[in-house]
């Protein structure tokens, strides 16, 4: 009776307690410790001063502190003393007057992040170990000091109002890794501006009114993104200095002429991205010296041709390559050079003949060719054997398909010719092209899709055949029969554009699809016998009173009905019986999860106290078997043999483990210096 006496005086007092810690007197707060030990503070009735006593409430266990809608007048130096777990701290909404240099002073707290946050004062923080800084969007005219923190590696100041960057910012902070200066109003930087910071590789100058960009010394910048900064030019002076480049995005600039040499420098650039310029020539040695490119993206400029691309190198090793809407003709020859593409994107461009375009592309596996003026597709258009597995050849003028000539792609899995003005889908079946997945002509001017069309593909999966002028005829009801038995499942008419389209074949079609949406308006259709018959408008109703003699006659070898009604009905009930089990068992796991947790709860509740009052106990000295009334129990031996000790009760020894080998090493955010040594435990 005593204990559980106890218990429900302890449960009161710890449900209590966990109510009213952690959180500062008039703010409301949330705590998070599932994943990491999250304080949010937010909506503070006044202006806080935080102060070591104004967060006494707080545990000192956390790790995650942050503040949200908040007024704060000051942060004391000693106000997050004593909280030596506390990893990062996030300011959001927020306005601080001030903020003493040594407030965030802590070892482990390697993350400070202030967004929409104003200050009265620029902050001067002085912190040995801090690692990421971020002011996004706080209105700053200029950098914040920097000089007292000898360990920030990552500084984020996007979205604010800086002009001007002094020579010596980032002077003090030797460690600096990278930098975001998106969004803001720079016109100009110091060409040795980052000279005292020999681990700088990442650098994002983007939406910046830049007049021109250099460094007068050489940099290990690896990335740099200069999208949407009003440049004209772009030649060797700014390249010369960044030979380790391996990512250059210029997209959204006003560049309109590129000399031969501008990226000669920059031997091991990967990533190149040239997109919404003015461009309209290019020389065929402008990327030369740049055979490992593995990313180009030339979209939106004005092209009249594409150069014949030359490297000193046998080839490029090119994946991929986008040039949509640069206003091409034709593209003979530009690709020769860069045989391992695997994704080509020359949409909307006014390309008319592909033939011997892509057959040196041993590896291609993504084409997309939408909105150009091709007509018809030859033998010669692609290599035999091609690994080819997506066509989009949408919004094309284009005639009747010959499948004879997709043998060459025993890859294909998706086709889109939607939008192309087709009046018949085939021109003959002549060829089977069994990996085909998935078809889209949608848009068309069909006015019917046969069986046999549907044969020549008969491992479809899905088909989008929506927008077609589609007549009611018995083609129409064989079709969606076919489509039905096949479990062949049409296309979702919320995605607007195919390209986004994903196949899942982890998924289990239902043939039980609707496909009622494709007949035409006065085209009779019965909901209820999707998947088993279809009716036309001049067959006479069944009578109900002949239902199990009469049988359906259904002519043709395309597909196979059922022969009696009464299997109908039986597999109607095989199918509700089916349908009640997955509902009871869907009901009964939903019931034993809840069960699972409402026991594992109190369980966990009555551990708590149990613990609590043992704790208590021990603390005021009175714990003991006989005045606790708790039964002793004893373990029961299996054998006792004379002359042996008999068992303690213990049932495992203390496991130890020594590390005799050297420390696991820190991990840089950016490389993996060597492979962490895992120590083996040794038994003794």
């Amino acid at each position: 009776m005593r204990i559980l006496l106890c218990l429900l005086l302890v449960i009161p007092a710890v449900l209590t307690a966990a109510t009213h810690t952690n959180c500062i007197i008039g703010c409301k707060c949330d705590e998070d410790v599932i994943i990491a030990r999250k304080l949010k503070i937010r909506e503070c009735d006044s202006p806080l001063i935080l102060t070591k006593s104004t967060l006494t409430s707080v545990s000192k266990k956390i790790t995650v502190i942050s503040y949200r809608n908040v007024v704060i007048k000051r942060i004391e130096g000693d106000a997050f003393t004593g909280f030596n777990e506390l990893e990062s701290v996030i300011i959001q909404d927020a306005n601080i007057e001030s903020i003493d240099p040594r407030a965030f002073d802590l070892p482990e707290l390697g993350t400070i992040t202030f967004t929409k946050t104003t200050f009265g004062e620029s902050p001067n923080l002085n912190s040995t170990y801090l690692e990421e800084l971020i002011f996004n969007d706080c209105k700053l005219s200029r950098v914040p000091n920097l000089d007292n923190l000898p360990g920030l590696s990552f500084l984020s100041l996007t979205n604010n109002l800086i002009h001007t960057i002094d020579e010596s910012t980032f002077s003090k902070a030797e460690n600096l890794e990278e930098i975001n200066l998106a969004n803001n109003s720079i016109s100009e930087l110091s060409p040795n501006l980052f000279i005292n910071n020999p681990d700088f590789n990442v650098l994002n100058l983007d939406y910046n009114p830049l007049k021109s960009f250099d460094f007068n010394f050489e940099s290990d910048l690896e990335f740099l993104s200069l999208r949407h900064c009003k440049l004209t030019t772009f030649d060797r002076r700014t390249s010369e200095n960044l030979s380790l480049l391996s990512s250059l995005d210029l997209s959204g600039n006003e560049i309109s002429i590129l000399p031969l040499d501008a990226f000669e420098p920059m031997k091991d650039l990967n990533n190149l991205d040239l997109s919404n310029n003015k461009l309209v020539e290019l020389d065929d040695n402008i990327f030369y010296e740049n055979s490992k490119l593995n990313r180009i993206i030339m979209d939106n400029n004005p092209f009249h041709r594409l150069p014949h691309f030359e490297t000193k190198e046998k080839t490029f090793q090119t994946y991929t390559f986008s040039c949509k809407n640069c206003s091409l003709r034709s593209v003979k020859g530009v690709f020769d050079n860069m045989r391992g593409l695997v994704t080509l994107d020359l949409s909307y461009n006014k390309l008319k003949d592909i033939d011997g375009v892509f057959t040196e592309m041993s590896g291609i596996k993504e084409i997309f060719l939408s909105h150009n003026k091709i007509s018809s597709i030859g033998v010669n258009s692609f290599r035999k054997k091609s690994e080819l597995e997506t066509l989009d050849l949408s919004n094309n003028p284009l005639l009747p398909l010959d499948p004879v000539f997709f043998t060459s792609l025993p890859l294909l899995k998706k086709l889109n010719v939607s939008g192309s003005g087709l009046k018949s889908l085939w021109a003959n079946h002549n060829a089977i092209l069994p990996s085909m997945e998935q078809l889209f002509v949608d848009q068309n001017r069909l006015p019917g899709i046969t069986v046999s069309d549907m044969k020549v593909l008969p491992n479809l999966k899905l088909i989008d055949v929506h927008g077609n002028p589609l007549r009611c005829t018995q083609d129409l009801y064989d079709l969606i029969r076919y489509l039905t038995e096949k479990s062949i499942v049409p296309q979702d008419p919320t995605v607007r554009t195919h390209e986004e389209t994903k196949y899942d074949t982890t998924i289990i079609f239902s043939p039980k699809r609707n496909w009622k949406s494709i007949l035409p308006t006065g085209c009779p259709f019965e909901d209820d016998l999707i998947g088993n018959k279809l009716i036309n408008k001049d067959e006479e109703d069944y009578d109900d009173d002949d239902d199990d003699d009469e049988e359906e006659d259904i002519d043709g070898d395309d597909y196979t009905a059922y022969d009696k009604v009464e299997e109908d009905e039986n597999e109607s009930f095989e199918e509700s019986v089916t349908t009640a089990r997955g509902f009871n068992l869907t009901k009964m796991s939903y019931i034993l999860s809840i069960s699972s947790v409402f026991i594992l709860t109190a369980l966990l509740v009555l551990f708590v106290a149990v613990m609590v009052t043992l704790m208590i106990l021990k603390r005021n000295k009175s714990f003991n078997m006989h005045n606790g009334n708790l039964p002793r129990v004893k373990i029961p031996l299996w054998h006792t043999v004379q002359g042996h000790k008999k068992h303690s009760g213990s049932v495992y020894r203390p496991l130890t483990e020594e590390f005799s080998g050297s420390r696991t090493p820190i991990i840089n955010r950016y490389e993996f210096k060597q492979i962490p040594q895992v120590h083996n435990s040794q038994s003794q």
